[in-house]
């Protein structure tokens, strides 16, 4: 049996000059006990974008990430998706829904830059987003995990309780060759573009990647999958840099 390596960016992923991070040997994804489910998915925020151009308002997720672990800095990092924050008519302006405007605004985004070779809409589909003001202190703030060439096990889709059941990863179909993505197969529907695939490792929850979107079967025997983006490469990068950058007085 192959061995493949996660790397893990655990509360050392702080805001100093580089985020430590440890290996750890997994062949296969475990998803979240329901404790954990329960407890982790109110990291997920909704985050309503504003679009000038058009008028139109875009409702999608985000998670709260762990980025100064130990500590209690003025704002709040955010992974979501690329294509919630910049649509066709350019980049729209979002906040945090539910808080206050002056809390929950984004004020600054870090996207990654997309392929024009294959699957463009999905290609480097994350954003890594900062708030006005910190949210509230009773809201989980996730770790991230580097997974790269896990093509098997379970993780959890953070929606709603009804919804904590684990699903499979799912091997990649021909149409989407990208090892960037991971498909998977828990329920999905458009509006959960962000929303974390988080598993469970030694009891702690870490994020794994981002739901991006889903299939629509055409036929009888297509099946409908779900598309998410996997944390690594680029996006381990920026986040790294971007760390680095607001610790800088």
């Amino acid at each position: 049996m192959y061995r493949f390596v996660l790397t893990v960016l655990f509360a050392a992923l702080t805001l100093g000059p580089q985020p430590r991070a440890e290996a750890s040997d997994i062949v296969s994804f475990r998803a979240l006990d329901e404790q954990t489910y329960d407890i982790s998915r109110e990291s997920v925020v909704q985050l309503l974008c504003h679009e000038e151009q058009s008028g139109r308002y875009y409702l999608s997720r985000a998670v709260v990430l762990d980025a100064r672990p130990g500590a209690r800095p003025q704002f709040d990092i955010l992974l979501a998706t690329r294509h919630a924050l910049q649509g066709r008519n350019g980049p729209r302006t979002c906040h945090v829904r539910g808080v206050p405007e002056w809390v929950g605004e984004i004020v600054d985004v870090r996207t990654g830059t997309p392929s024009e070779d294959s699957h463009p809409q999905f290609s480097a589909d994350w954003a890594i987003l900062r708030t006005r003001r910190r949210l509230p202190d009773e809201t989980p703030r996730l770790r991230v995990l580097a997974a790269e060439g896990i093509d098997q096990g379970e993780v959890s889709l953070l929606v709603r309780p009804v919804d904590r059941a684990p699903c499979d990863v799912r091997q990649s179909p021909p149409a989407f060759s990208d090892p960037g993505l991971l498909i998977h197969g828990c329920r999905s529907r458009q509006g959960l573009s962000g929303t974390p695939l988080v598993v469970q490792i030694d009891g702690e929850p870490f994020v794994v990647a981002v739901h991006v979107g889903h299939t629509i079967p055409f036929g009888e025997t297509q099946d409908s999958y779900g598309i998410a983006r996997r944390l690594n490469g680029e996006f381990l990068t920026t986040l790294a840099e971007y760390l680095h950058e607001l610790a800088i007085p």
